[in-house]
């Protein structure tokens, strides 16, 4: 009992020190991402400037229209899809179990974190994960050491993908 004790707070550790905490988008002074929902693309960016009140927090989306503007390009959740994923709380014990210097397949809650290689998304490369339950991939992303942000997140069952474009801290 003392042995299994002791090992498991060993890995609890382990743990804990590995995980990668949640990224805060106030650090940075700008995002970019392209996104792509639904046959359209768009630009997306945030940018962040800290007031002495607090944060001003300007939230662009720029695309482009061969017709008419209709609802949909105003409704349509560019970026709000990825961030929910990345920011969820229910999701965030998958990207925290990866280690993108020693990638590996891992188990989690009955899932399963398939590392698929690496991938360039723009300019920065990253390990590509893909994150499957009952044998079905759910969705993929791309970490990198160049940014602690996604590089790049597609839900499968969707036409849905985004892909980082550039930041500045």
């Amino acid at each position: 009992m003392k042995t299994f004790l002791v090992v498991s707070l060993i890995a609890l550790a382990v743990v804990a020190l590995a995980q990668r905490e949640p990224v805060n988008l106030l650090d940075y002074k700008s995002i970019t991402y392209k996104v792509n929902f639904e046959g359209r693309s768009a630009l997306t960016m945030l940018q962040v400037e800290k007031k002495a009140e607090g944060y001003e927090v300007n939230y662009t989306v720029k695309f482009t229209v061969q017709d008419e503007i209709d609802y949909e390009y105003f409704s349509a959740p560019y970026l709000y899809i990825m961030l929910s994923y990345v920011n969820n709380p229910g999701f965030l014990p998958f990207f925290q179990a990866i280690d993108v210097d020693r990638p590996a397949t891992v188990s989690v809650y009955g899932a399963k974190i398939v590392y698929e290689g690496d991938e360039r998304v723009g300019k920065y490369t990253g390990k590509r994960f893909s994150l499957y339950t009952d044998n079905q991939k759910v969705f993929s992303w791309v970490m990198g050491k160049d940014a602690e942000l996604v590089l790049k997140f597609e839900v499968t069952d969707q036409d849905y993908s985004v892909e980082l474009v550039d930041f500045r801290k």
